[in-house]
């Protein structure tokens, strides 16, 4: 099996961050899934700074690939904040004083691991004799949950327009909005926090979608370089419709190109694109003068 970086791999990278940088981040459980993982998130910054943003990735199982990203785009700010570098004339000291990113590096880690491992990679019985019933034998385009359902689908807004009805399937909603344990955990952030803003790493296309036309969709294709694209006004029950819906900045970053999984050639490519987003954020959402060192 080619190298992946796995569940057991993000747990690691986050025990190393949160025992290095306790002065700047924090690791916290956002949700149990339903065989048993938990989702994992990490509040980066002051936290009780009132300029907030999620960031959230691996929404889709065979989208793994952003984990690994969104995790080294961490440690770079936690390394740089030590250091006491600069960004553009501002020190990372101060730009982590006045926004919090709270981060969810692997929303679907059962999904994950199904994809990974097959159904090796589940543990519950019950969820195993699911998979019996399941459409999809063929792990290696998996984008569900263990519950057979596309998390990006389950959302309240436009639900079950344009969606498959097997589990399994590349965009089966499930049978009602919000019936997934990770839906309802980033539904629970989203209004625990009240962010600024809401940035979903997905994969692939080297594309920027948007509803909304502002200086966050100007920064990330900036920055990326990816191409801007605007979305229509239909919706089909994906997370950045019900964010629109409850009035919330958003933006969907589609990393690498080809299919998913994307190899891991890739991800150096990628990583220079992305190295220095969490920065940038923090300097614009903290309205930082530049002052060169």
């Amino acid at each position: 099996m080619k190298k992946v970086y796995s569940y057991r791999n993000m747990k690691r990278d986050l025990k190393k961050l949160s025992f290095y940088y306790p002065e700047l981040l924090r690791v916290f459980r956002l949700a149990k899934t339903a065989d048993g993982n938990q989702i994992y998130g990490m509040a980066l910054g002051n936290r009780r700074a009132k300029k907030r943003i999620v960031i959230q990735a691996s929404m889709h199982a065979r989208e793994w690939f952003n984990t690994e990203l969104v995790m080294q785009m961490v440690e770079r700010c936690c390394r740089q904040w030590k250091k006491n570098a600069f960004y553009h004339g501002v020190p990372y000291r101060r730009l982590f004083k006045n926004v919090c990113f709270f981060i969810l590096p692997m929303v679907n880690p059962d999904g994950v691991s199904i994809h990974q491992y097959g159904i090796s990679g589940i543990r519950h019985e019950a969820l195993r004799a699911m998979f019996m019933d399941c459409r999809s034998k063929d792990f290696r385009g998996w984008k569900a949950n263990a519950r057979g359902v596309d998390l990006n689908r389950n959302f309240s807004t436009g639900f079950a327009r344009d969606t498959k009805i097997e589990k399994g399937s590349q965009d089966y909603a499930g049978k009602r909005p919000f019936s997934e344990r990770e839906t309802r955990a980033l539904v629970k952030l989203v209004f625990t926090v009240y962010p600024q803003a809401v940035i979903n790493y997905h994969t692939t296309g080297h594309l920027i979608y948007y509803k909304e036309d502002t200086k966050l969709v100007r920064l990330l294709g900036k920055m990326t370089g990816y191409r801007l694209c605007r979305e229509d006004d239909s919706t089909n029950g994906n997370f950045g419709d019900w964010l629109s819906e409850v009035g919330i900045d958003w933006c969907t970053v589609e990393t690498c190109i080809g299919k998913a999984p994307s190899s891991r050639k890739q991800l150096v490519l990628e990583w220079k694109r992305n190295r220095d987003v969490l920065a940038a954020l923090a300097k614009m959402y903290g309205e930082y003068v530049c002052h060169e060192p």
